[in-house]
Parts: C-alpha cells; sequence; structure tokens
C-alpha cells in the first residue's frame, strides 16, 4: 500500500515501541475472541450445572481476561500516542524543511496559517491511519475467517444463510468511494481557508480596533465559514449515507440469525450458548467486514492528505549550490535584471562591483529596488534573476548560500525581525561562537541600555505583547549582525527607528570595522552618506 510505503520510516524510527504495541494488540484481540465464546460455554454449563464449582471457574476466567483486557488496553492506547505523536511531528517537519527551501515568490500568494494548519491536519491524518490499522488490518482479516470456522463447526446452515450479505457490504463500498475521496478533498481545503481566516482576524486585530471595522472582519469570516460549512454538510451527507447502507446490512444480518437461529433451537440443532456464540461471532464478522469497508472510506480521505502532502513535495526548491567559500573579498553584478511579476523590471541590466574595505550606502526612491538589490546579493532571488551574481568571480548559483549567510554574511532589515524568547537568545541566534562581554560591548556601543529590562540579557521579549520598542529592536537587530564577525554587513533602513545619539555611534562602529568587510547600507540618512566610499543610486 502507498500509504505504509509513505509513513514506515517515521513509523519505524520507533521500533521497539512499534514491537509492544503491536504485541499487546494482538493480546487484546485474542481476548476480544475468547470471551465470547467462554461466555456461549458458561450458559450451556449454567443450564446442566448441579453444583457452584463451574461458576466459580467460569467467574475466575472471566476476572482473568478481564484483567489482562483492561492492561493490554492501556498499554495499546499509551504506546498509540506515543508513536503517533512523534511520527507525525517527523512528517511534518519534514515537509516543512521542504516548503522553506521553496523559492521565495513560492510564498507570495500562500497564507503562512493555511499552511500550517494543513501540515499538520495531513501529517497527522495519514501517521494515524497507518499506525491505527497496521494491527487491525491483520486481525479484522484473521477475525473473519477464525471465526468464520467456527461459527460453520457450531452450525454450518446459518452460517451458509448469513454468507450471501457479505457482497452487499463489498457493493457499498465500490459505489461510495469516488464521492467520499471528493468530497473529503474539498472539506479538508475550506477547513485549511477558515482557520487561516480566522489567525488573519486576529493578526490584524490593530487594524480592526482602530478603525472600529469589526463589521467588515466579521462579514469576510462569516463568509469563510459558510463554504466550510456547506462543503461539511456535504461530506456528512455522503458519508452518512454510506454508514446508513452498512447499519441496514448490519440490520438484516441479526434479523436473520433471530429468526433462524430460534427454529434451530427449537429443533435441538443448536443450544441457547451456541446460539450465543454465533450470534456474538457474526456480529464481529460483520463489523470486520465494515472495518474494511470503512477502511476504504478511511483511505480515500487519507489519500486526500497524502495528496496534498505529496503536492507540496513536489514544488522544486530554490537553487542553493554545493561550494561553500570562507571569505568574499569581491561582489559583482552583471547586467543583472529582475522582475516580480515576469512583466515590469525592479531591476534593469544592473552591473556594480562591490569590494572589500568599504563602504557602499544604495539610496533610490520607493520601489527604486534597493530591498531587490538586497535580495540578489543575498541569494534570496536565485530562481528568477538573469544576468550574473558573482562571489569571489563565482556564480552565485554554484555556491551554498545557506552557509555562506549564515557564516559570513551578516544583516539587519528595516522591520527588525525577533523571535519570542530572550534578548540574549535573540542575539546570538543562528551564531556558534560568541563572548558573553562581547555582547556588553557591542550593546553599549550600539547605545542600547540593558539594564533598564528587569532580567537584562534573559529578559523574554514578545513582539505582539509590545514591551519592546521599535528602537529597541533595531538596536538587537544590529547586535546580531555584528556580532556574527562577517565579511559582509548589510544594513537596511539602520537609522529609522534611532535617535540621534544612537545613530551617531552606529556610525563610529561602522567605519571601525570597515576595514575588513564589504558593508553595505540602504540608507537616505546624511550621517551616513558623508561616510560612504561609494554611493550606489538606484534611480
Amino acid at each position: 500500500m502507498v500509504m505504509i510505503k509513505y509513513v514506515k520510516k517515521y513509523i519505524l524510527k520507533y521500533k521497539l515501541s512499534l514491537l509492544m504495541f503491536i504485541i499487546f494488540s494482538i493480546i487484546a484481540w485474542i481476548v476480544s475472541i475468547v470471551s465470547p465464546y467462554l461466555t456461549g460455554n458458561y450458559v450451556d454449563v449454567l443450564v446442566k450445572a448441579e453444583s457452584g464449582d463451574a461458576i466459580v471457574s467460569f467467574t475466575k476466567k472471566i476476572l482473568f481476561i478481564g484483567v489482562l483486557n483492561i492492561i493490554s488496553s492501556f498499554i495499546v492506547s499509551y504506546l498509540y500516542v506515543k508513536i503517533q505523536t512523534k511520527a507525525m511531528i517527523d512528517l511534518n517537519f519534514y515537509v516543512l524543511n521542504h516548503v522553506v527551501k521553496l523559492p521565495i515568490l513560492y510564498f507570495k500568494d500562500i497564507d503562512s496559517t493555511y499552511l500550517t494548519q494543513r501540515l499538520n491536519a495531513d501529517s497527522n491524518t495519514v501517521i494515524s491511519f497507518v499506525l491505527g490499522n497496521i494491527v487491525n488490518i491483520l486481525t479484522s482479516g484473521l477475525t473473519i475467517i477464525f471465526l468464520m470456522y467456527i461459527s460453520i463447526k457450531i452450525n454450518l446452515k446459518l452460517t451458509l444463510i448469513l454468507i450471501p450479505l457479505i457482497p452487499i457490504y463489498l457493493f457499498l463500498y465500490f459505489t461510495f468511494r469516488k464521492p467520499l475521496y471528493k468530497k473529503g478533498y474539498e472539506l479538508k481545503e475550506k477547513q485549511s481557508k477558515f482557520f487561516s481566516k480566522m489567525n488573519e482576524y486576529l493578526d490584524n486585530i490593530n487594524l480592526v480596533k482602530k478603525n472600529a471595522t469589526f463589521k467588515e472582519a466579521q462579514v469576510g469570516l462569516d463568509s469563510s465559514f459558510m463554504k466550510m460549512f456547506f462543503s461539511l454538510l456535504k461530506h456528512t451527507k455522503i458519508s452518512y449515507l454510506f454508514s446508513s447502507s452498512s447499519s441496514m446490512t448490519m440490520i438484516i444480518a441479526q434479523i436473520i440469525i433471530f429468526f433462524f437461529g430460534g427454529f434451530e433451537i427449537l429443533n435441538g440443532s443448536l443450544t441457547v450458548g451456541q446460539f450465543t456464540i454465533i450470534n456474538r461471532y457474526f456480529s464481529m464478522i460483520m463489523n470486520s467486514i465494515s472495518y474494511f469497508l470503512n477502511l476504504g472510506k478511511s483511505y480515500q480521505d487519507t489519500l486526500v492528505s497524502h495528496d496534498r502532502l505529496e503536492q507540496i513535495l513536489d514544488e522544486q526548491k530554490e537553487i542553493n549550490g554545493e561550494m561553500q567559500i570562507d571569505d568574499i573579498d569581491t561582489i559583482e553584478l552583471n547586467n543583472v535584471s529582475f522582475s516580480y511579476d515576469g512583466y515590469k523590471n525592479t531591476i534593469s541590466n544592473f552591473s556594480y562591483k562591490f569590494e572589500k574595505g568599504k563602504i557602499y550606502c544604495v539610496i533610490g526612491e520607493n520601489g527604486a529596488g534597493k530591498s531587490t538589490l538586497v535580495n540578489l546579493i543575498l541569494g534570496i532571488f536565485n530562481d528568477y534573476f538573469t544576468g550574473r551574481v558573482l562571489y569571489n568571480s563565482i556564480d552565485i548559483r554554484k555556491l551554498d548560500m545557506y552557509h555562506i549567510r549564515r557564516k559570513i554574511i551578516g544583516i539587519s532589515e528595516q522591520e527588525s525581525k525577533l523571535i519570542n524568547d530572550s534578548i540574549f537568545n535573540n542575539i546570538t541566534y543562528g551564531i556558534d561562537v560568541y563572548n558573553y562581554e562581547e555582547i556588553k560591548n557591542l550593546l553599549e556601543k550600539l547605545n542600547l541600555d540593558i539594564h533598564k529590562f528587569n532580567q537584562g540579557l534573559n529578559t523574554n521579549i514578545y513582539e505582539a505583547a509590545n514591551n519592546i520598542s521599535g528602537g529597541e529592536k533595531l538596536k538587537i537587530s544590529l547586535a546580531r549582525a555584528f556580532l556574527k564577525k562577517s565579511d559582509v554587513i548589510i544594513l537596511d533602513e539602520p537609522t529609522s527607528a534611532l535617535d540621534f545619539d544612537s545613530i551617531q555611534k552606529l556610525s563610529s562602529l561602522i567605519q571601525r570595522i570597515k576595514r575588513d568587510k564589504i558593508i553595505l547600507i540602504v540608507t537616505h540618512n546624511k550621517e551616513f552618506l558623508s561616510i560612504a566610499d561609494d554611493i550606489v543610486d538606484l534611480k
């Protein structure tokens, strides 16, 4: 089965837990088979019993089986949750790691909340299906064969009357298979989009509050909900029709057992205990057949999740080479052009050479391509530009830019992005080697008073809670860029949230370290224009 092949490496990663899960699942199955047989025999023995010995004996057996069932069921449930959760996260992270290495423009029209919800839901569905059925397929198949054999041995006539009901079940599955898949796929998509809309509502809460646009925001949310709701009703309808048809077949089976079984008892061909066994066993047989048919329905639902995961994994990763370099002396752009939409160029036939030991200021009006130029240099747009970008005369598409950006390029963005963690962990984020005293000195040079925070560098910051100002965020971002001691430092509007004194200190710091670095600053600040060795105007 394609599903088992798809997830086996994530489940087999926990071999010991999986083995114990299978063993105790089989024990629980054996108990379920033995219990009705003991009960039926007990009825026959009780009818003929002349003393209480048989009652005591059967009571002990039932007690033992009951305790064994409780213990085995607990262990099975515990191990299921343990394996399912870990394997689901492993699959989720595998797909997520593929997603983060897709070309940047893939995310242009993708809602992150929708994508996250989709990954979580689909990973959970696929893992749960395989793990939940890995033993059930075996035990249900054995149940049909084993219990059918016992029923035939007890009463062949009654068993043969019941057997024709099995093809009816098979017909139901093949009738409902495609509609179930189609409606299941549609529902999952609508659910993902609805949860995305809910997250958008909360993300824009500041905008909604300031403009009191509660009504407009609710209209969009209601519209998304109704689409999901109608899809849910369609899926519920087809699922109910399928399950109702199955239930009707079970009712017919019960009628046959009670009608013909009753006459067999009157004729002396069947004892009351044997009737009890056949009634219970055939119910278990039908449940097992029903399981296989519902397995088909579940498989169709799971196939939807599988296909959606594969759809993401089929997306080609962004271009990233394998060659690594440990220093950067020059960065050169030759006739580089780039367009976001494939029609209008943001950068056209741009050529320039950046050299170590110089400060470059990039200027231009909004939309002139300043941030685009930075992304081209960083290799973010490797899949889209024409022309050549060279590091030390080596084509950027041959280079491992993940390694280069992590090790020898430091960047501070205009909109400083911080993680919900301590100030210290934000400054050292992605940096393997650092010195505590050096961090304190760096913050002092950037005019950030760390003592104003209750716990100093260990203070947790939360962007959504607004417990840190824009200027402080920018200084933490700058500290991270400088702490890396990179060959290339890129600062995008580094003065946008700084006071005059902080700008002066930043300017001095840049001049002190420029000798062995390429420093590229996107800015309009006169303080930095005056210290630039070259000004790159993107008019």
